[in-house]
């Protein structure tokens, strides 16, 4: 007949369809102890189903029973089964889990073996043999087994709590609860009402065994949407089409009216059956993926098997054409498979080769755009948006704020206690000024201890307020194990559109303010003005002017006269580079030695002054009878250049003059700075023949023994000790005193710099003093001057 027909089609595909799912799940993790009672579960309608397969096309009650007793052995599981699955798939503990079977054993004697503990009471309907009675003892025993199991089922699921699943929880929950009322309906109700029905349930339980297997399988990333519902549909119906199919071809040895229905050979209307399953076949393969490779494999299988079964029984040649169809369809499902596997390794390798280079990308964003230290923007980011914010600030009427930061005392933490230590407290003092910020704030860090910020607020008042909780908030040490460091800390401020129109200009700008607040006593906030700005332009072009100033002939020597104190008549002079810079004019030491200093220019000066001065003390000699010495300052870079000696002899080879009357000076403080390098060139210095003399002896860091150590010829005490004695600070004049005793004690002769006003004479006079320099015998006089104001005695 034809329902039982299409009956058994529907158990088939039902059959197909379970074991498709419970070996995708199963194929995901072997060893997940979830997928192993999900694939048992499967097994269990299986039989279930192909029990009832059996009993829906049996041709005699008897091999009907057995249909029954063999569903017995899916349905007695199923719901034990289904306790344990939910039991694992919601974590909840369970040790015995074995007990959980003890109806299932129950059920399997009673309906499964043939023990005569129940009998099958059957009729013949047109859906084939189906049971008569439904009400025995045992069945009622079933009643309670199924539907309590299913109830704590769905407790379990209800009261599942979890958020990363919710979404799978809601699914299997709502298809058990369905398939639990509509399979109890049709399958125990309408039964008992009289209605003549199969047995509907394991087609009602193919929803939630489809819902259960998507739902595992989405819990591993690696699989989440290879297959979609749609593929799920796809399989069904392929599936159930090609079991059709089947149907129809068993059908055509015992139905010959299906052959007159098309007026078609037997063999002929086979090979068209054949055709059309082989389209099913790729058509699940290509459409429905794994899912439809598994279906196809299973489908084209058990054809052949049942091909081959039929052979070897009846001898017959007429199935041959069908196996060779169905080992070709293996074949090409085979080839297909292999094929989108080998597609699949190419995009997964392509699309892993993108994320490498995606991970590239941004590994080189990072490093060109952050600081790998503290994990905060680098100073190009920080331009960038600075630039950008300066573009908006139009729209949005916001004003600029540019900080810049530099630490008062950092180094002295690197020095103490290492740089490993230095970079601790750079990460969490990064953390700190973030944390002052609001999030439309931007911090970078600079280099080093320095650090920008961009801050963008409507009031300058604002903007202040920021500088302040700042400066509050490093107030608070920085603790690393059980150390503290304190980080005092200099801001400069520039704002836009004032101090700037780009963020380069804005943070050199800042930069300034920033130096300028180290200069006023350091841990401060300084906002730049027009002052700064001008002074720093004027250093710059300063700065840029000195490269050339020697080559431009901008620079020249003056000589001060020394004066000795017994005779009061001229001895010798002291050598002083001036500077007349054509913009703005002449420009004082103090001003642009330090900038040669900086740069490195105080080398090609000094040596051309050292020159200038040997040449001039030639000159005075061929033209005046006094014996006259030259004194010229030398730096500390000078005195570190490794061969400043062999340059200063060349120059006195090359000038000719007397060295005995050539006279170095190097300023106290660098005594300390370099002992063993000053040292050696001060001895080196001294094999020349020059003298050494000490430049403002008092106010630097000399000690006795460096007086005894160094070849020094000359102390020369500064201009603050002379000026005490017109002040009448017995301070400064028992200093003096005790420096010119000290002098006459270790053989060294004693200058008095500075020296302006008669009373000043006198009192070094009196106690002394070998030589005088000051105004009060001359300012520092170019040569055409001291010739006309007859200081030597020419010769005849």
């Amino acid at each position: 007949m034809l329902s039982t027909s299409l009956f058994a089609m529907l158990f088939i595909t039902v059959c197909i369809v379970s074991l498709v799912s419970g070996i995708l799940v199963v194929q995901n993790d072997r060893k997940s102890a979830v997928h192993q009672a999900f694939f048992a579960l499967v097994v269990s309608l299986i039989l279930w189903t192909l029990g009832l397969t059996m009993s829906t096309i049996a041709s005699s009650e008897s091999i009907a029973q057995w249909g029954y007793r063999i569903s017995a052995f899916g349905w007695g599981n199923l719901y034990a089964i289904l306790l344990l699955f939910i039991l694992r798939l919601t974590n909840r503990p369970y040790r015995n889990y074995y007990l959980l079977f003890i109806p299932t054993v129950l059920m399997i004697l009673v309906f499964g073996l043939p023990l005569g503990l129940y009998t099958y009471d059957l009729k013949f309907t047109r859906f084939g043999y189906a049971l008569s009675t439904v009400d025995t003892f045992w069945d009622y025993i079933f009643y309670a087994y199924y539907i309590g199991y299913t109830i704590a089922s769905v407790y379990l699921l209800f009261s599942w709590k979890t958020t990363r699943e919710q979404k799978q929880r809601k699914q299997i929950l709502y298809s058990l609860v369905i398939a639990f009322l509509v399979g109890s309906v049709t399958d125990v109700l309408l039964p008992a009402l009289g209605f003549e029905l199969p047995q509907l349930g394991p087609i009602i339980l193919v929803v939630p065994i489809v819902l259960f297997s998507q739902a595992l399988r989405s819990r591993n990333p690696v699989v989440v949407g290879l297959d979609s519902n749609s593929r799920y549909t796809i399989t069904f119906i392929g599936v159930a089409l090609y079991v059709l199919l089947s149907v129809v071809q068993v059908r055509l040895a015992v139905d010959a009216s299906l052959l007159g229905l098309f007026n078609l050979q037997e063999s002929t209307f086979r090979g068209i059956i054949t055709q059309m399953q082989m389209f099913i076949s790729i058509y699940l393969v290509l459409r429905a993926k794994r899912t439809g490779v598994i279906a196809a494999l299973l489908v084209n299988g058990a054809n052949l098997v049942s091909s081959l079964l039929f052979l070897l029984r009846t001898n017959s040649a007429a199935p041959i054409p069908g196996i060779i169809s169905y080992i070709g369809v293996l074949l090409l499902v085979y080839l297909i498979m292999e094929y989108e596997q080998r597609s699949e390794w190419y995009i997964s390798h392509m699309d892993s080769q993108r994320v490498e280079l995606e991970q590239s990308q941004e590994k080189l964003y990072t490093m060109a755009f952050y600081d790998s230290l503290t994990n905060l923007p680098n100073r190009d980011y920080f331009i960038e948006q600075v630039d950008l914010a300066i573009a908006q600030s139009s729209k949005n009427g916001q004003l600029i704020g540019l900080l810049f930061l530099d630490f008062d005392s950092f180094k002295s933490i690197n020095d103490t206690a290492g740089h490993a230590t230095g970079d601790l407290v750079l990460k969490k003092i990064a953390h700190v000024l973030a944390s002052v910020l609001d999030k439309d704030d931007v911090i970078a860090r600079f280099g080093g201890d320095e650090f920008l910020m961009q801050i963008k607020r409507r009031k300058e008042t604002d903007i202040l307020q920021v500088t302040r909780q700042i400066m509050k908030a490093l107030k608070h040490p920085i603790v690393i194990e059980t150390e503290e460091y304190f980080l005092p800390a200099s801001i400069g401020v520039s704002m836009y559109p004032t101090d700037g129109n780009d963020a380069e200009t804005l943070i050199m700008n800042a930069d300034i303010a920033m130096y300028s607040a180290k200069a006023k006593g350091k841990n401060q906030v300084v906002y730049c003005d027009e002052e700064m700005k001008e002074q720093t332009t004027k250093r710059l072009r300063l700065t840029n002017s000195l490269y050339r100033a020697l080559d431009k002939g901008e620079l020249y020597v003056m000589y001060q006269p020394q004066v000795d104190t017994k005779t009061r008549k001229v001895c010798g002079f002291e050598a002083l580079v001036r500077w007349n810079n054509p913009e703005y004019g002449l420009i004082p030491p103090l001003s642009f030695i330090p900038l040669a200093e900086q740069t490195g220019l105080i080398r090609p000066i000094g040596l051309f002054v050292l020159e200038e001065a040997c040449n001039q003390l030639v000159s005075f000699t061929s033209q005046f009878t006094e014996r006259l010495t030259m004194s010229v300052n030398l730096s500390l870079i000078q005195l570190k250049d490794s061969r400043i000696v062999e340059k200063i002899q060349e120059i006195l080879v090359r000038t000719d003059v007397d060295v005995s009357c050539v006279q170095i000076e190097i300023t106290e403080s660098a005594n300390f700075l370099d002992e063993p390098i000053l040292l050696q060139r001060l001895i080196e210095l001294k094999e020349l023949g020059l003298s050494i003399a000490i430049d403002d002896f008092g106010t630097g860091h000399s000690s006795f023994s460096r007086l005894k150590t160094y070849p020094i010829d000359q102390l020369k005490i500064d201009i603050e000790f002379v000026r005490g004695i017109s002040t009448g600070s017995e301070k400064d004049m028992a200093l003096i005193k005790s420096i010119i005793q000290i002098a006459k004690n270790l053989g060294i002769e004693a200058l008095a710099e500075g020296v302006e006003t008669e009373e000043q004479l006198q009192y070094l006079s009196e106690h002394d003093c070998d030589k005088l320099q000051g105004y009060y015998f001359s300012k520092p006089l170019e040569v055409e001057a001291i010739i006309q104001k007859n200081m030597l005695t020419p010769r005849n």
